[in-house]
């Protein structure tokens, strides 16, 4: 019987050594260096935001699939909902639908950031950095 919960233990132990989301970071920092915008008559530019500010700072919790803007103050608490989280190769995929929009966000295991969001007729592109939380602190 001992050798039967050991080998049961030992199981459960190499499952959970084996799921990404128990060894990697579960929150990130990022910071938009650079977005773009494309529409469907092939005009490029930046993103139309209207009267509002470009977010510079969100942070990513994989847990709450959340996105919550952190930076400018007039756009801080701001929160996107995410449908879905998926490690894979070892980068986090992100993705979600807000007001008819698709959301996507890609965090690589070197720190890059790639957001996109799609709507009719235009696509943005949303370049960055990314910081887990727990090496910000």
């Amino acid at each position: 019987m001992t050798k039967s919960i050991l080998m049961m233990l030992a199981t459960a132990v190499a499952l959970v050594a084996a799921e990404p989301r128990a060894r990697a970071a579960q929150a990130w920092i990022c910071s938009v260096a650079s977005a773009l915008a494309v529409d469907e008559d092939g005009t490029v530019g930046p993103p139309d935001l209207g009267d509002r500010e470009r977010p510079t700072f969100f942070r990513l919790d994989a847990d709450k699939k959340e996105l919550t803007v952190l930076a400018p103050e007039s756009r801080r608490g701001e929160v996107t909902k995410l449908d879905a989280v998926h490690d894979v190769n070892g980068q986090r995929v992100f993705s979600g639908v807000e007001h008819g929009r698709v959301v996507s966000v890609i965090v690589s295991t070197d720190g890059r950031m790639t957001l996109s969001i799609i709507g009719d007729g235009v696509v943005w592109s949303v370049f960055g950095h990314a910081l887990p939380e727990e090496r910000a602190k």
